[in-house]
């Protein structure tokens, strides 16, 4: 066998070997147990303001927190679903009431947010609602019944770990 017959075939089994240590590195990190005690929770409660339905359209009165948590709402929410355009706050309200969570960002450009909340709703399709929001006061917002966590940087361990927390503590559960 000639000398670049076998450089090629060590070449070629190296590169084989590298790209197969790394497609197992993902999938045993993939795969990892979620360890939620090891994630500290820097979501702040947020008083409950009321859980009144007002008609579609109609102004909700003001909210406590920025994006609000709790308070007056539209009668139906929407689905779980990944929006790409804003949905009105008082609708997902109601998607909280009913136990969802809610990611939003503030820069309808930010593809790191947008990917990794596109992540996390196929992760929780039946719990998760996302949509942009540009009135959020910080890059990103993890909103559920009384709780909010805002954050300059994309944490996807601090996201998943507030979904875990808090999906199903609502007056109204319903997943979807």
């Amino acid at each position: 066998m000639s000398n670049n017959r076998h450089r090629l075939l060590l070449f070629v089994g190296l590169a084989a070997g590298i790209a197969l240590a790394l497609v197992l590195f993902q999938v045993l990190q993939r795969d990892r147990p979620f360890n939620l005690a090891a994630i500290p929770d820097d979501s702040q409660p947020v008083p409950i303001v009321g859980q009144v339905h007002i008609a579609p359209g109609a102004p909700p009165s003001r909210y406590n927190s920025n994006p609000p948590t709790s308070g007056d709402h539209y009668p139906a929410p929407v689905r779980a679903a990944f929006y790409e355009q804003q949905v009105p706050d008082a609708y997902l309200v109601h998607n909280l009431e009913h136990g969802q969570v809610w990611l939003s960002w503030r820069d309808e450009a930010d593809q790191e947010a947008i990917e990794l909340f596109r992540q996390l709703h196929e992760q929780f399709a039946e719990w998760v609602v996302v949509s942009p929001r540009p009135e959020n006061d910080q890059r990103l917002a993890a909103a559920a019944w009384g709780r909010l966590l805002k954050l300059d940087t994309p944490d996807r361990d601090a996201l998943t770990a507030f979904i875990m927390r808090y999906r199903d503590k609502a007056p109204e559960s319903v997943p979807g």
